[in-house]
């Protein structure tokens, strides 16, 4: 299972924004941005950031675009 804080960070990933402007966004760094994302590419067995967006979209974190 994903922290509220990953589930946050893989909605702000899964949104196109960086790691510098998840950190921004997050008041974290932008190092600890990246961990969580390492971190949820882990537990979800994803290997990319188009993995995320997918599996995001998947499970109704991100509406599919028009």
């Amino acid at each position: 299972t994903l922290t509220a804080r990953e589930r946050e960070v893989l909605h702000l990933i899964a949104e196109g924004q960086t790691s510098a402007e998840i950190g921004d966004r997050l008041c974290i760094s932008r190092r600890t941005a990246e961990i969580h994302r390492s971190k949820v590419m882990h537990k979800l067995g994803l290997r990319t950031r188009t993995d995320l967006v997918r599996y995001a979209i998947r499970r109704g974190i991100l509406p599919p675009e028009d």
